[in-house]
């Protein structure tokens, strides 16, 4: 196995443990006592997903530079600001246990709720955009599935923006109508990482089937 299929292989298993983990993570971390232990519960798992994340640049970095250096550094700064925005969904459920009060562990997780959250959503967005418009014009994976992500970032970022802002609940029925095509378009370009690597390409060549 070459050192690119095997960056491929771990770089798709990241996406799938960060998503998983955020997943279990935003239902144990829904409204509720943040004393509880699925709060504290939920909180491990926006660390395990925090690692995932940022252990997904590194890894790609290599590769992406090939094409384009510039952006390739762009998806390691925008992913690494996403990270130092969740991390703080971890800090109001271990206040808790630490006995903090009840009133800043309210103001802590609060504050995250309205802008840690979001914000690292808009930096998930900016990410994902640069890592697509890279993978769409080296043709590293087919351009379909770059391209579906360039498409559904949008409705993406208008979510981070309208939770932000307030006219939108994180946990809303619309919420999930908005993220899921981007959430579904990871786990297709994890699922294609995993089984058939990046292509074989040279600067301005389209995919190529192996």
């Amino acid at each position: 196995m070459t050192i690119r299929k095997t960056s491929a292989r771990v770089v798709g298993a990241l996406f799938v443990t960060a998503t998983a983990a955020g997943v279990v993570s935003a239902v144990l971390l829904g409204p509720g006592d943040q004393a509880s232990t699925p709060a504290s519960a939920g909180a491990l798992m926006v660390l395990i997903m925090a690692v995932a994340i940022a252990m997904i640049p590194p890894v790609l970095f290599p590769i992406l530079k090939e094409h384009n250096e510039a952006l390739a550094l762009g998806y390691v700064v925008a992913r690494t600001l996403e990270v130092v925005l969740v991390l703080p969904a971890t800090v109001g459920p271990l206040m808790s246990l630490s006995g903090a009060p009840d009133d800043i562990v309210r103001i802590v997780t609060g504050t995250y709720d309205v802008w840690g959250h979001p914000g690292s959503m808009v930096f998930f967005c900016l990410g994902a955009a640069i890592l697509n418009v890279l993978l769409f014009r080296s043709g590293l994976v087919p351009r379909w599935i770059s391209g579906w992500a360039l498409i559904a970032v949008l409705p993406y970022l208008a979510d981070a923006g309208l939770v932000m802002f307030g006219a939108l609940a994180p946990f809303s029925a619309i919420h999930s109508v908005l993220v899921i095509p981007l959430a579904l378009n990871e786990m297709v370009l994890a699922g294609w990482l995993l089984t058939r690597g990046f292509a074989v390409t040279t600067a301005g060549a389209g995919y190529k089937r192996r």
